[in-house]
């Protein structure tokens, strides 16, 4: 036997197809109570699910999904958005690489250019601290004449203890100096070192 509800769902679309032109298409949907309704027109608190539309004969022509609830459209564009960047990054990669591949000839080309700069940052190194030895010095002998005029019951006049001063800000400004150019042999070495791993990684694709 048949259940109320299936004839409901029989019944209007009977009604719907003996109604409807002969070239119209029949749309179907579920109501609220999830019971199949057809019609013409889809009411407009159905308007946005999925529903299907039939033929004069009944035969399903095709099926529109519901539309995306403002949860799954900003999904969607996060999504799109995470393929943009995926996309960028690696644009951004191969430019980079094309790079290296024009910049040297050779993996022994990467490792002298490693040498040189790092030599060049040794060089600005020992500048530094040979500049810094001649400031200790300097300091040692304004030291000294500070203590000797205190051992003679003489207060270090004003222009000397500005210069001892001014000589340890020095030294603390060229050993700031000297410890930011370690820390960049640091980087350079490193940098060169993935570039050369690069390169030969390149090279072996090729």
């Amino acid at each position: 036997m048949l259940s109320n509800s299936f004839r409901i769902v029989i019944i209007s679309a009977l009604l719907c197809l003996s109604l409807s032109p002969a070239h119209a298409a029949i749309k179907c949907w579920k109501n609220r109570d999830g019971i199949r309704e057809c019609g013409n027109t889809i009411p407009p608190e159905y308007a946005q699910q999925g529903h299907q539309e039939l033929n004069k004969h009944g035969v399903t022509m095709e099926k529109a999904k519901r539309a995306k609830t403002r949860e799954e459209l900003d999904r969607q564009d996060q999504l799109a958005a995470l393929e943009r960047q995926k996309r960028l990054i690696l644009e951004k990669q191969q430019a980079s690489d094309q790079l290296l591949l024009k910049s040297f000839a050779s993996a022994d080309d990467i490792i002298l250019a490693k040498q040189g700069k790092l030599s060049a940052l040794k060089a600005e190194i020992q500048l530094r601290e040979s500049h810094i030895d001649k400031l200790q010095t300097n300091l040692d002998k304004l030291t000294t004449s500070a203590a000797d005029m205190e051992r003679r019951g003489e207060k270090p006049t004003e222009k000397l203890l500005n210069d001892i001063t001014n000589v340890k800000a020095q030294i603390v400004e060229n050993e700031r100096y000297i410890l930011s150019k370690r820390e960049e042999e640091e980087k350079v070495a490193e940098k060169y070192d993935e570039d050369l791993m690069r390169y030969k990684r390149l090279q072996a694709a090729r």
